[in-house]
């Protein structure tokens, strides 16, 4: 996992910020430098640089002009090639922060057209978009490639918006990072905006299964969506579609999916963690993981939470090792804080969730794991939620079909970005199993009566989950990250001693959370 940014300076007439790009650029990617510590490399024009310390970057020549920079900052996971990559003759050239799942297949197919100059996953994006097949890429990513005889950037997102990507579009310049923050300093930098302007600023966030196509001659630059299709009728190669009406045949190919899943996201590490709530997901996920590669077990939350209690239990019972943080109330206030400048929000739901866990990947990255597993995206697909019941009774079928679905396609907005943000904070990359593309399809064609009924919710995965699981986990009723692990009780109680009532918690962290972040935004940013 890493971090992607880059400017592109509109106007060939403007001096102040072609002869500033490489400063711009190269402060951007050290406020990202949480999310790649490993190494960095950065294209100018024709010209790329590759560096460990910024201090060697710094003591260069940055005031020459540019019109285009890109920037890369790696957390090394698979192979040892610094990014930006090239094709054989660097005319096209990608960055990327990712993992791209089926490189292996995709070089053995490549290879006899292509000569691969690395051994990272990375490379494969630019054969791949020579060959016209970057639709065949099955990964988790956010990538920028550069073509330059065609003088184009092409930005693109993985199917569901795993991997987070920004961009902003101004009347000077077009830019875009892994997050908000680093498009913050362009705003503030070269558009002298307070603090407020930038927090509200419309910084647009590109689609999942998305592509943005920037045209260098022209400075303008159109989207186009689905580029992978998504089936919603996978079952239809059994028996004419009759396989629907088999349950078992299902849960077979659910489980068989899970499973795929969870190898590919475990391939050629020597251990993982798993960001764990002692839930049926995420309990599920670690067993499967645990018969690949070593798993540890990482959950946290207030003295007396259910989630700290279900993980003892647990991990106890598999045999897993756990390690597991109770979270007091003065340092609640100090990962309140960094929970915020981290997904660059103040949104309750988002935060009282990222608390356990950002504080989980904290522990993750001090044990020295570089991945993450977590269980989300199993209510969407599943219908996890007690919301669905309601709407099942109320609204029919039909319409909790269609809600499940875009809840699928939505969920990078409200769970994927929030979460990579927290983990990416320690250097520590998250991946999710129940994402894979193939899974989702298997889910999203069930019957809808495999997964709900007015007594109950995951009905197949629960039933899946008791074959690996004890039982008292697979039918553990769900609780909610910011419940289980008392997390939204906290923010509460930070509010009230502050003298905010429950009622004005929204005003609570529009006062005084927003301000601090303002404060710890302004002492980075300036450190820059």
């Amino acid at each position: 996992m890493c971090s992607i940014c880059g400017i592109v300076v509109k106007d060939d007439e403007d001096s102040s910020i072609r002869e500033m790009l490489r400063e711009h650029l190269i402060n951007v990617m050290r406020i990202l430098k949480h999310r790649g510590p490993d190494s960095s490399g950065a294209m100018f024009d024709d010209e790329v640089i590759y560096f460990k310390d910024f201090k060697d970057v710094l003591n260069s020549n940055l005031r020459r002009s540019s019109r285009v920079g890109l920037g890369h900052n790696r957390l090394a996971i698979v192979g040892n090639a610094s990014q930006p990559i090239p094709n054989e003759d660097e005319s096209v050239w990608v960055i990327c922060n990712g993992e791209i799942y089926n490189y292996y297949e995709l070089m053995g197919d490549l290879e006899d057209r292509h000569n691969f100059s690395s051994d990272t996953d990375s490379e494969v994006i630019v054969h791949c978009y020579e060959e016209g097949i970057l639709q065949e890429l099955d990964g988790e990513y956010a990538y920028c490639i550069y073509d330059r005889e065609e003088n184009k950037l092409l930005l693109a997102r993985d199917t569901f918006g795993v991997k987070p990507l920004f961009y902003i579009d101004t009347e000077r310049y077009f830019a875009f990072a892994s997050e908000r923050k680093g498009l913050w300093y362009l705003l503030r930098s070269i558009d002298n905006l307070s603090f407020k302007e930038i927090y509200n600023y419309p910084v647009a966030s590109l689609d999942p299964n998305s592509q943005l196509i920037y045209n260098l001659d022209e400075n303008r630059f159109h989207i186009v969506k689905n580029i992978q299709k998504i089936r919603m009728d996978y079952f239809n190669q059994y028996k004419n579609g009759d396989a629907v009406s088999d349950y078992e045949l299902c849960k077979r190919e659910v489980e068989k999916a899970l499973w795929n899943g969870v190898i590919k996201r475990v391939r050629g590490l020597d251990k993982v963690g798993i960001i764990f709530s002692g839930g049926v997901d995420s309990t599920l996920v670690a067993k499967m993981a645990s018969e690949y590669c070593k798993v540890t077990l990482y959950t946290s939350g207030l003295e007396g939470s259910e989630d700290l209690e279900y993980g003892e239990r647990i991990a106890e019972d598999l045999g897993l090792k756990l390690r597991m943080k109770v979270i007091d109330r003065e340092e609640y206030e100090e990962y309140l804080l960094k929970v915020a400048y981290a997904i660059d929000e103040i949104d309750l739901m988002k935060l009282s969730v990222g608390v356990p866990i950002y504080v989980a990947s904290e522990m993750a990255r001090r044990d020295g794991i570089k991945v993450v597993l977590s269980g989300q995206g199993a209510d969407e697909l599943f219908a996890g939620y007690k919301r669905y019941q309601r709407i099942l009774l109320t609204r029919g079928e039909e319409e909790l079909k269609k809600i499940l679905y875009r809840d699928v396609m939505n969920i990078h907005r409200v769970n994927l970005e929030r979460d990579d943000h927290c983990t990416m904070a320690n250097s520590v990359e998250l991946r999710v199993p129940f994402l894979d593309k193939s899974l989702v399809e298997v889910a999203l064609s069930l019957p809808l009566r495999y997964k709900i009924n007015e007594r109950e919710r995951k009905i197949i995965l629960r039933d899946i989950a008791r074959k690996y699981i004890p039982e008292y986990v697979a039918y553990r009723p769900k609780k909610a990250a910011q419940y289980g692990s008392g997390s939204e009780k906290m923010i509460y109680t930070l509010g009230r001693s502050y003298g905010y009532s429950k009622r004005r918690i929204d005003i609570f962290l529009r006062d005084v959370l927003l301000k601090k972040m303002e404060e710890v935004y302004r002492e980075k940013s300036l450190c820059v």
